[in-house]
C-alpha cells in the first residue's frame, strides 16, 4: 500500500487493560483456509486489539496487518490468527526496544514508573512532522498523532473530544474528563491535571484547532503524578505542530476551493457560453447558479430603458411573484446593486421596510433572504441574477465572490447571446427586407408599390398607421396610405396632400432626414391634419426615399402612444426606404420607358394617319371641301373644342376667318383681327408656331368679347405659301385643366405644313379652272361653265330661270368702228349685265355678242323684271361714239322644268324665245311659249367653239325664207 495513506509504521503498546497482550506460545496455529467465523471486519479487529478502527486501516495501508478484500468495493475482512500474531509480535517488539521505552519488561503504565521525556520528544516530534507533511487529510492527521502519543509517548490511550460532551475515542478506551477539556478550551494551551484516576495516572490535554476555526482536545491518559517540565514542552510542540497543519490544511482547503470554484465557474462559463440561444443561456445560467448555492429560488430580469425589470427566465418563482416584480416601480436593493456595481443580499427581507411594494409576494412565497447580482457590460446594466433562499442565509465571503465573478461571467456570456441573437434578429430582418424588396421591385407603377408598402411593411415594424408620399416639384403628394385602428381610418388625399416643409413629413422631404419622433404633437414641426386631434399621444417614424442623393418620397409610420418606436425600427425602415425609392425609380424609369414607347407609338400612328389625312386632302382640289377635311381629320389625331382657319388680307392688314368648327364656331367666323395683334397676329409675323398652355396667363390671347376670358390650352401654327404665310390654323382645347402634349404640338405643326400645301394645290387647281371656265375678253363665265352649271341646277332639282340675251345689229357697229372698239363695247356691256343681276345670279358670254344669264329659284314674273333690267343696262353703254343705230338687244325667257325637263331643252327653248324676239322686230323680250310657235322655222346654231372674240364674232341674226 502507499506510504501517503495517513497511518503509522508503529505497533500499539497502550490498548485497554481487558484485551492485554498475550504470550506467542499461548496462540492457536492457523488453519490454512480462513472460515467465515475466524474472519474480522474492521470494527471487530479494532475491539481485539483495543484501537480505533482507523488505526487498524492505517497499520493495514502500511503493510503491518494483511487483509483480505472480499468484493469489488474493496471492503476489508481480517483472520484471527493474523490479529494474534501481530499482537503477540508487537508485545515482543514492546519489551525488546533498544531506545527503553519500557523497565525489564514492565509495563509503561505501572505506578511509579517514570518515563524519560527527553530521550523520546526528538522522535515523537520528528514522526508528527512526517505526518503533517504528508498528511492529505486533517482528522486523519489527528488519529495518527494519537497513536504516535500512545506508542512513542508512551500514553495508554487518547480520545477527541469538544465543548459538547461528545468523545471520540483514538486509541484504547477512555471517558470524558470535562475539567481537562474546558480548561484546555479556554486557555488553548495543553495542560496537564493534578487529579489522580483510579488506575494512578493523571489526564493532558492537547489543543486541536479545525479547520473551520473551532478548538478541539485530545485527550491523552496514563500520564505520571509529578507534573514533568519535559511533558509540557513535548505536549506544547505537538499542540503548535497541530496548529501548524491546521493553518496549511486551510490554506490547501482553501485553494483546493478556490481552484475546484475556479474549475467550476469555468465548466459553467463553458457549458453556458456554447448555447447562443438567449432563452436557454438564461435558464442555464439560473439552474445552474440556484443549484451552486443552494438557493431555493432564482431569476433572470432584464432591465428596461424606463427602469422597470422584465422577467426572462425563473426557478421555482409563481408567475404571481414575477408579475408583482415587473410591476413594482422600484425595486430598492436592486438599484443598490446597480449603482455600486457589487452583489447586494438582505437577509429576514419580508421585514425590511424597502420590501413594502413586494412583502406580500416574498410571504406567499416563502422567502426570506434575497441576494442580487448585478449583470453589467461595460458599466452598463443588462439585468439582474437574483437568488432567493427561503431560510435565513448568511452569505460567506468566498461564495459571495464567486458569485460575483458568475454575475460577470453572465454578464458577457448575456451580451454575446444578445449580440448574437441581435444579429440573428437583424439577418432574419434583413432578410425579410430582401425579400419585400424584391417583391417591390417587380412592380411597375408608383401606385402598385406604395400599396405593397402599406400591406407589407407590418412585417417588419408594428404600426397604426402608414403613408407613403412622393415628393413632385414642391409637393409631397400621397399616393398610398393604410389606417389600421379608428384614429387613423378616413383619411383622404387632400388632407394629407402637403408643401414641401410643411410638417415633419415636408421637412423630411426636404432635409431627407430620418426622424424617430416619440411625441408628434409636441414637436414644433408637427402639423395637425384637419378633423384629428391636437393633443394625441402619437410617435412617428419617418424615413425617406433617396435615390441618387435627391429625395423622391417619404414613408412615414404611426403609432398611438409616447415613444413607441425604437432605433431598430428606424434603422430597418431606413434600409426599406432605400429600397423602396430604388423600386420606384425604377418604377419611374419604366414609366418613362411606356410613355415614350406610346408616344413612339402614337407618333407613328399619327404620321400614317397624317399622311392618310394628306393623301385625302391633297386629292381634294376644292378649297371649301378642303377645310371641311382638314376639320373632321385633325379631330381623329387631336382632340379639340375649336378649330379656325382664318387667310392673310394683305391690303386690309386683318386676318379674317374663312372657316369655323367647333363649340364657339360663330364666335370665331366673325372675329377679325388686327395682323398684328393676338397670337395669330405674332405667328403671321414671326412664322412660328405657338404653344399656349394657360390662355389666361398669356396676355398675347384675344378673349371673345360676349364670353369673356376661358380658361383652356391653344395652338397656333402658319400656313404657308409660296411667297409669304397666308393665313393660320387655330386650335383650342378649352378646361382648367387643358393641356397640349409636346407631341401634340409637333403634329399640328406637321399637319400645319401639309394643309399649306393641300390650300395651295386646291388655289391653284381653282385658278386653272376659273381660267377654262372664264371669258378672257369679259371675264364672265363661258359657254362650257353654263353647261355645267345648267346640269347642276337640273340635277339638284333646283328651279331656276334663263335669259338668252342677242344683241341687236352688233356686226354692222363692229364693221364700223373695227374689232377693238367691238372688244370694249363687249366689255362694257359684260360689266352692265352683272350690275343688273342679284349676287346669286350668273352672267356667262354664250358666243361672239350672245349672252346668257342663269337666275337661282326664279319664276317666269321675276325672270322678266331681269331682263327689263338687262335691255335698260345695254341701251345706257355708250362710248361717245355716233351709233349708226341705237344698241339694243333681244331677249327669250324660259323657266326649268316648265319650258324643259334637262339642260338642252332649256337652252334650246331660251334660245328659240330670243329667236322669236328678233324675228317679232328686235330690242324684244320673248317667252319660250312664243319661241316655241317659230319651231318649225328655227334652225339653232351652235356658238363658235373655245373663247370666241370680237375678231371672230358668232351672228346669230335670224335666216328669213323667201316668203
Amino acid at each position: 500500500m502507499s506510504g501517503r495513506s495517513g497511518g503509522v509504521s508503529y505497533p500499539p503498546v497502550g490498548w485497554s487493560a481487558n484485551r492485554r497482550p498475550t504470550k506467542s506460545h499461548e496462540r492457536r496455529p492457523a488453519t490454512s483456509t480462513p472460515t467465515t467465523s475466524n474472519l474480522l471486519t474492521v470494527g471487530r479487529a479494532a475491539d481485539r486489539l483495543g484501537v480505533h478502527a482507523n488505526t487498524v486501516r492505517a497499520w493495514t495501508d502500511r503493510g503491518l496487518l494483511s487483509c483480505l478484500r472480499i468484493n469489488a468495493r474493496g471492503d476489508r475482512r481480517y483472520r484471527q490468527q493474523d490479529i494474534d500474531r501481530f499482537l503477540a509480535r508487537a508485545n515482543v517488539e514492546i519489551r525488546t526496544d533498544k531506545r527503553g521505552w519500557g523497565r525489564n519488561g514492565a509495563s509503561p503504565h505501572e505506578p511509579g514508573t517514570e518515563i524519560d521525556y527527553s530521550s523520546r520528544g526528538s522522535a515523537v516530534l520528528d514522526e508528527v512532522a512526517r505526518l503533517s507533511a504528508e498528511a492529505e487529510d486533517f482528522d486523519r492527521l489527528v488519529s495518527d498523532v494519537a497513536v504516535v502519543m500512545c506508542t512513542v509517548a508512551d500514553y495508554a490511550s487518547a480520545a477527541l473530544a469538544g465543548a459538547e460532551d461528545r468523545l471520540i475515542p483514538l486509541v484504547g478506551r477512555m471517558r470524558t474528563d470535562r475539567r481537562v477539556v474546558d480548561n484546555v478550551i479556554a486557555t488553548r494551551l495543553p495542560t496537564v491535571t493534578r487529579t489522580r484516576r483510579d488506575d494512578g495516572t493523571y489526564r493532558a490535554g492537547v489543543p486541536v484547532p479545525g479547520t473551520d476555526g473551532s478548538i478541539r482536545v485530545m485527550l491523552l491518559s496514563g500520564t505520571p503524578e509529578t507534573r514533568s517540565e519535559q511533558e509540557e514542552g513535548l505536549l506544547r510542540a505537538v499542540a503548535a505542530q497541530l496548529a501548524t497543519a491546521a493553518r496549511m490544511r486551510t490554506r490547501m482547503v482553501n485553494a483546493a476551493e478556490g481552484q475546484r470554484r475556479a474549475e467550476l465557474l469555468m465548466a459553467i462559463s463553458s457549458d453556458l457560453g456554447s448555447h447562443l440561444d438567449l432563452p436557454v443561456v438564461l435558464s442555464e445560467l439560473v439552474d445552474r447558479a440556484t443549484e451552486l448555492f443552494g438557493a431555493d429560488h432564482g431569476a433572470v430580469f432584464s432591465r428596461l430603458p424606463n427602469g422597470a425589470f422584465k422577467a426572462r427566465a425563473t426557478r421555482n418563482l409563481s408567475a404571481e411573484f414575477t408579475q408583482l416584480i415587473e410591476h413594482a416601480s422600484k425595486l430598492p436593493v436592486a438599484e443598490v446593486a446597480f449603482e455600486e456595481r457589487r452583489v447586494v443580499t438582505v437577509a429576514d427581507y419580508p421585514d425590511d421596510p424597502r420590501a413594502f411594494e413586494v412583502r406580500r409576494g416574498l410571504v406567499r412565497e416563502g422567502i426570506n433572504t434575497i441576494t442580487v447580482a448585478p449583470l453589467l457590460s461595460d458599466n452598463e446594466p443588462l439585468g439582474a441574477l437574483v437568488l432567493y433562499h427561503d431560510a435565513h442565509f448568511e452569505w460567506a465571503a468566498e461564495p459571495l465572490a464567486l458569485l460575483e465573478q458568475l454575475a460577470n461571467q453572465a454578464a458577457m456570456m448575456l451580451r454575446n447571446a444578445q449580440n448574437y441573437s441581435q444579429m440573428a434578429t437583424w439577418a432574419a430582418q434583413l432578410q425579410s427586407i430582401q425579400q419585400l424588396g424584391s417583391r417591390l421591385t417587380r412592380l411597375r407603377t408608383v401606385a402598385d408599390i406604395g400599396q405593397a408598402i402599406c400591406t407589407e411593411l407590418n412585417q417588419l415594424i408594428d404600426f397604426h398607421n402608414v403613408r407613403v408620399y412622393r415628393v413632385e416639384e414642391s409637393s409631397c403628394v400621397p399616393v398610398a396610405w393604410r389606417g389600421e385602428i379608428g384614429e387613423y381610418e378616413g383619411e383622404d388625399m387632400e388632407q394629407l396632400k402637403l408643401k414641401v416643409g410643411e410638417g415633419i413629413t415636408g421637412w423630411v422631404a426636404q432635409y431627407g432626414l430620418a426622424q424617430n419622433v416619440g411625441d408628434a404633437a409636441n414637436d414644433r414641426r408637427a402639423r395637425t391634419i384637419p378633423g384629428t386631434e391636437d393633443d394625441l399621444d402619437e410617435s412617428l417614424l419617418l424615413a425617406p426615399m433617396l435615390y441618387e442623393d435627391e429625395v423622391i418620397g417619404v414613408i412615414v409610420l404611426a403609432k398611438l402612444g409616447l415613444n413607441r418606436f425604437s432605433s431598430d425600427d428606424l434603422r430597418l425602415l431606413e434600409i426599406y426606404a432605400s429600397i423602396a425609392a430604388q423600386a420606384m425609380a425604377n418604377a419611374d424609369a419604366t414609366e418613362r420607358l411606356r410613355a415614350q414607347s406610346e408616344a413612339l407609338s402614337r407618333q407613328l400612328n399619327n404620321r400614317r394617319e397624317l399622311l392618310r389625312v394628306t393623301e385625302s386632302i391633297l386629292s381634294t382640289l376644292d378649297t371649301q371641301a378642303v377645310l371641311e377635311e382638314i376639320a373632321e381629320r385633325l379631330n381623329s389625331l387631336v382632340r379639340v373644342d375649336n378649330i379656325c382657319v382664318d387667310v392673310h388680307d394683305q391690303r386690309a392688314g386683318l386676318l379674317r376667318p374663312i372657316f369655323a368648327r367647333g363649340v364657339q364656331a360663330p364666335q370665331y367666323l366673325v372675329a377679325t383681327i388686327p395682323d398684328h395683334e393676338g397670337v395669330g397676329g405674332y405667328v403671321l409675323q414671326t412664322g412660328e408656331a405657338q404653344l399656349v398652355q394657360d390662355q389666361l396667363a398669356d396676355e398675347r390671347v384675344i378673349h371673345f368679347a360676349d364670353l369673356g376670358p376661358e380658361p383652356g390650352a391653344m395652338i397656333v401654327a402658319p400656313l404657308r405659301g409660296a411667297d409669304r404665310i397666308r393665313g393660320v390654323l387655330t386650335i383650342e382645347r378649352l378646361g382648367a385643366d387643358a393641356r397640349f402634349a409636346e407631341e401634340e404640338f409637333e403634329l399640328v405643326k406637321l399637319f400645319a405644313a401639309h394643309v399649306s400645301i393641300a390650300l395651295q394645290n386646291a388655289e391653284a387647281h381653282r385658278a386653272v379652272e376659273l381660267r377654262a371656265e372664264t371669258d378672257t375678253l369679259t371675264g364672265l363665265w363661258n359657254h362650257g361653265a353654263l353647261i355645267e352649271q345648267i346640269d347642276r341646277l337640273v340635277a339638284q332639282r333646283e328651279d331656276f330661270a334663263m335669259l338668252m340675251v342677242d344683241l341687236d345689229f352688233f356686226k354692222k357697229y363692229n364693221d364700223r368702228f373695227g374689232h377693238q372698239a367691238g372688244n370694249v363695247m363687249l366689255q362694257q356691256i359684260a360689266a352692265q349685265l352683272r350690275a343688273s343681276c342679284r349676287e346669286t345670279d350668273k352672267v356667262f358670254r354664250y358666243g361672239g355678242d350672245e349672252f346668257a344669264l342663269l337666275l337661282p329659284n326664279s319664276s317666269l314674273a321675276g325672270a322678266r323684271t331681269v331682263a327689263e333690267k338687262v335691255q335698260d343696262a345695254v341701251r345706257s353703254v355708250s362710248d361717245g361714239r355716233p351709233a349708226p343705230t341705237p344698241l339694243t338687244c333681244s331677249i327669250g325667257i324660259a323657266v326649268f322644268p316648265k319650258d324643259g325637263d334637262d339642260g338642252p331643252s332649256i337652252i334650246l327653248a331660251a334660245d328659240r324665245a330670243c329667236y322669236a324676239g328678233k324675228r317679232g322686230g328686235r330690242a324684244r323680250i320673248a317667252t319660250a311659249i312664243e319661241g316655241l310657235a317659230l319651231a318649225e322655222e328655227f334652225r339653232p346654231t351652235e356658238p363658235t367653239p373655245g373663247q370666241p372674240t370680237l375678231s371672230d364674232p358668232v351672228s346669230r341674226e335670224p335666216s328669213y325664207s323667201a316668203a
